[in-house]
């Protein structure tokens, strides 16, 4: 298995109503767990907030939905969702569990050698594969679900996958293919 690092887990809790992003704006302002708080309705349509310890952000959406960005692991936006669940809980009144979903975990990781990416492409097949150097300094290849940028200092990112399963099984699949096409 080849080793990988999350850089982010993103994804979303839905309120089964409606909120009052001004109202909600000047109580997290008051709370000990939030480090910042911006709510600028004539610029944007949501209300940011950075959770502390580590600053991972949390938009929220008037629509009763809201995102969060920066978790570091399933783990840790789990917990930020228990975080963010029980502050609203004080905040608003319902009895539902909300709707909490990974939607992208974001990982990197290295290969040791590496062909030139031209040579990738042709080996990965040009049906999922674009690599336009002029436009983008990165091969860029679907599969499975799931982008991966492949770079020429032998950076992988993969994007897209909600679990890590599939972002273990996806990065296994193309180092094994990469280094199939790197020692031909």
């Amino acid at each position: 298995m080849a080793g990988f690092e999350i850089a982010n887990v993103a994804g979303t809790i839905t309120y089964q109503q409606e909120l009052d992003l001004s109202a909600l704006a000047e109580t997290f302002r008051q709370r000990p767990e939030i480090n910042s708080v911006t709510y600028e309705p004539d610029e944007n349509h949501w209300l940011q907030v950075w959770f502390a310890p580590n600053d991972t952000y949390v938009s929220f959406y008037r629509s009763g939905k809201c995102s969060i960005v920066g978790a570091t692991s399933p783990k840790q936006f789990d917990e930020l969702v228990e975080r963010v669940n029980a502050l609203m809980r004080e905040l608003l009144e319902f009895d539902y569990e909300p709707t909490a979903k990974i939607n992208n975990i974001v990982a990197t990781a290295e290969l040791d050698s590496l062909a030139s990416l031209e040579t990738i492409a042709i080996g990965l097949g040009l049906e999922q594969t674009e690599y336009e150097p002029e436009q983008f300094p990165a091969l860029i290849h679907r599969y499975k679900g799931s982008v991966l940028l492949v770079f020429s200092s032998g950076k992988i990112v993969c994007t897209g996958a909600a679990e890590m399963k599939q972002v273990s099984s996806v990065i296994d699949d193309i180092t094994e293919q990469i280094e199939a096409i790197t020692i031909e």
